[in-house]
């Protein structure tokens, strides 16, 4: 084979093929943002009160709300309206919802707010949620916050909440409770070999609860909760929405 400027010559049927300067960009298509946001120690008074105000919600008679969880307890929305903890929460909430809506470049941020607190409590093993999104229309984004680590037998590890590393929240805890995201395209995903090492191809990333940990995401992102694997187990976590105001 010979190759000069202008031309490429390759002969065996006499072909000649002209010379092509490629201008090559590669882009994502459909980013999905997401915000993990750790309050650390200086949230773990906020996240005692949390928890007092839950417990104290699932001692009322008739307060549980049948949505997405199976062998579990799930408070009616609204909670910022009942209890202070959840209002001083729901500020916190709008902090990071601001960073999340400049990330995605949301043009009216201050028609923007954070609303309909609920609690959730998974207790025992199998108890899970099952795959499901939150809200539509007026609904930005959505998320979960963790009052505290995964419980066993009424104590939660105590570990500094300050030592914090973004990427070490996407694991299994191997006892179960994980909250599992979706990529919208999971099932064509997964009929699909992943190259190795790419991303690309990722169908579903697993987030490790943890005290104190916020997350944010798309509402159109579906989800679910792994089953917890032992009986002495309970897992509480709080959600919410990020939507446009009326």
């Amino acid at each position: 084979m010979a190759s000069f400027f202008g031309s490429i010559e390759y002969n065996p049927g006499g072909i000649k093929f002209e010379v092509i300067k490629h201008n090559i960009n590669c882009a994502d298509l459909f980013p999905v943002p997401l915000v993990i946001d750790n309050f650390g120690e200086s949230a773990r008074e906020l996240n005692r009160r949390l928890m007092d105000d839950i417990h104290l919600e699932m001692e009322q008679e008739d307060t549980s709300v049948s949505r997405s969880f199976v062998s579990a307890w799930q408070s009616e929305s609204g909670l910022e309206r009942k209890y202070a903890s959840f209002l001083e929460l729901q500020k916190h909430i709008e902090a990071s919802a601001a960073s999340y809506l400049a990330h995605i470049k949301y043009a009216d941020t201050t028609s923007v707010e954070c609303a309909g607190l609920w609690a959730n409590c998974i207790s025992g093993a199998g108890g899970h949620s099952m795959y499901h999104i939150h809200g539509s229309g007026a609904v930005i984004a959505t998320g979960v916050y963790y009052p505290s680590s995964l419980i066993k037998d009424r104590k939660s590890d105590r570990e500094d909440l300050n030592d914090f590393n973004p990427q070490s929240i996407f694991r299994e805890t191997g006892v179960g409770g994980e909250l599992v995201i979706y990529d919208p395209s999971y099932i064509v995903k997964r009929q699909v070999i992943k190259p190795s090492g790419s991303h690309y191809y990722e169908a579903l990333k697993t987030i490790s609860p943890r005290e104190s940990l916020l997350i944010l995401f798309p509402q159109y992102l579906p989800h679910s909760v792994e089953p917890l694997l032992e009986d002495q187990l309970k897992r509480y976590s709080i959600s919410f929405t990020i939507e446009k105001s009326p």
